[in-house]
């Protein structure tokens, strides 16, 4: 009987450059975005989200790009 080969390593084959296409930078990682919100706004929201079953954080985010989407759209 022969024996199978034995797997490959990680080292095997591996450049010792890596390939920059696949090289992360943190400058194109998404940003945070920070959003001042009136009180009566943020509390509205959030009965939006609840009776949507969503967090507040996820309505915004919905919000957001539906409103990208719409501009979008508009020449």
């Amino acid at each position: 009987m022969h024996s199978a080969p034995p797997p490959p390593r990680a080292s095997d084959g591996v450049p010792e450059e890596a390939d920059p296409r696949f090289r992360l930078d943190p400058a194109r990682f998404p940003q945070r975005l920070e959003l001042d919100l009136p009180e009566e706004l943020v509390e509205r929201l959030q009965r939006i989200a609840a009776l949507k079953d969503r967090s507040l954080s996820e309505l915004i985010h919905n919000l957001i790009c539906q409103q990208l989407k719409e501009q979008a759209k508009d020449p």
